[in-house]
């Protein structure tokens, strides 16, 4: 049995990091590849599905740093059980800023997806270019819990590199964005919306959808963009965290 108390258990959409000695209560190119959908699908995903089937593609990007539990479909009604992703990391392991940044994509990645899902790829793909000062498409509407949890995420990555916190958030967000824009990414994300939409169960194993996804014949070219993405983003600089980023007042 696992001894929660030496692991971080992370739950999104609300973002909290749960500490060891509380009780736990549960221009980058890329190959393209096509993730086909049934023909017998007719139905439109609510939008709550899509955020967490966001958050799932997303966190496979740091996968060797997660163990990744089980996901279930977003409520985005106020007051309402959350659900979403749940993971956990090794309690004994550091915290650097690295990870936050994996948790702050993590985090806004349900955000950035339902704007996507509410706009579509191709108003995101031509209105990315005016953000962070035009920020429309940022729809944090029944989600500002989530996104004040996010914040608080990029906080530590703030202070290691000494920048305004607009900075940091903006650069995630840019970030998280671009990875949906990725050729077949959103297409990812449908695939896992539809198996959390058909599984007979509200929450679903995240071992399971994964080995789902493996037996894909386009599982290999996903793999491909999630290593590109990474090394894209890492190792964090300065610098790189503040390349496309307007200089702010």
């Amino acid at each position: 049995m696992r001894n929660c108390f030496l692991d971080w258990i992370f739950i999104f959409a609300i973002v909290d990091i749960i500490g060891r000695n509380q009780k736990n209560d549960l221009f980058l190119q890329l190959s393209i590849f096509s993730v086909p959908t049934p023909a017998a699908y007719h139905k439109r995903l609510d939008e709550g599905t899509f955020m967490a089937a966001a958050q799932f593609v997303m966190a496979l990007n740091f996968a060797t740093e997660f163990e990744l539990l089980s996901l279930s479909a977003v409520n985005v009604q106020a007051g309402a059980k959350k659900g979403g992703l749940v993971f956990v990391r090794n309690g004994k392991l550091k915290m650097h800023p690295e990870i936050y940044d994996h948790l702050s994509l993590i985090s806004i990645s349900s955000i950035c997806a339902s704007s996507v899902y509410s706009h579509g790829l191709n108003k995101i793909s031509t209105e990315i270019i005016h953000l962070p000062y035009s920020d429309g498409l940022l729809d944090v509407k029944g989600a500002e819990e989530d996104y004040m949890s996010f914040k608080r995420l990029c906080s530590p990555i703030c202070r290691f590199f000494l920048l305004h916190p607009r900075k940091v958030q903006w650069s995630a967000i840019l970030a998280a964005f671009r990875f949906f824009l990725m050729d077949g990414i959103w297409e990812v994300v449908g695939f896992v919306a539809r198996a959390i939409h058909q599984a007979d169960a509200d929450v679903c194993s995240c071992a399971q959808l994964l080995g789902e996804m493996q037996k894909q014949d386009w599982y290999p070219d996903f793999a491909a963009v999630l290593q590109n993405f990474h090394q894209s983003r890492y190792p964090l600089s300065k610098h790189s965290l503040t390349a496309e980023l307007p200089e702010m007042a």
